[in-house]
């Protein structure tokens, strides 16, 4: 995934790009609860010939896990979430 498309120039220091779990403090800071999580799944595949079409292409990606991150729910229902997960799987 790419990161904001913009420069910041401050004095002689010149950022490209903040992304991901990046960040930029001037000055006194006290950074709480900062966090990053990221979840990719993806394949590869070969096509060769020539004049190959793919007019209804349909992709399937398998992934067994029932929950790939916990980032704990707004509310803090928390355990209520965990239930209803373990009734689904």
């Amino acid at each position: 995934m790419a990161g904001f498309c913009f420069n910041i120039n401050i004095g002689s220091i010149n950022i490209g790009s903040i992304e991901n779990a990046s960040a930029f403090n001037i000055g006194r800071n006290f950074l709480r609860e900062f966090d990053s999580m990221t979840k990719t799944n993806q394949g590869l595949g070969n096509i060769s010939g020539s004049n190959n079409s793919f007019p209804s292409n349909t992709n399937y990606v398998e992934d067994p896990d029932g929950l790939d991150m916990w980032c704990g729910s707004p509310d803090g229902r928390e355990k209520e979430m965990i239930d209803r997960l373990k009734e689904i799987l």
